[in-house]
């Protein structure tokens, strides 16, 4: 396998979902297999390595990272303008 970087594509050929890599670190295990929905444009982070990836093609697969399905990231709040 080789080594993933930042803008690298993934793809389940099964489902058609697409992922784009947006971090990335060296014990990071990427991979999209069929199960749950990946929402398109939604981000998505592994709570072991913090890598992230975003989806660029909904459908029927989930992001998975160390053998785990990784989370929807929460926006950062905003400060507030008091």
């Amino acid at each position: 396998m080789t080594a993933l970087k930042a803008g690298a594509r993934l793809k389940d050929e099964a489902t058609g979902v697409e992922a784009v890599v947006v971090r990335v670190t060296a014990e990071s295990s990427l991979e999209l297999r069929p199960g749950g929905p990946a929402a398109l444009g939604k981000r998505y982070t592994c709570a072991v390595c913090e890598a992230q990836v975003l989806v660029a093609k909904a459908g029927a697969a989930e992001p998975v990272c160390h053998g785990e399905p990784m989370s929807l990231a929460q926006a950062k709040p905003l400060p507030s303008s008091d």
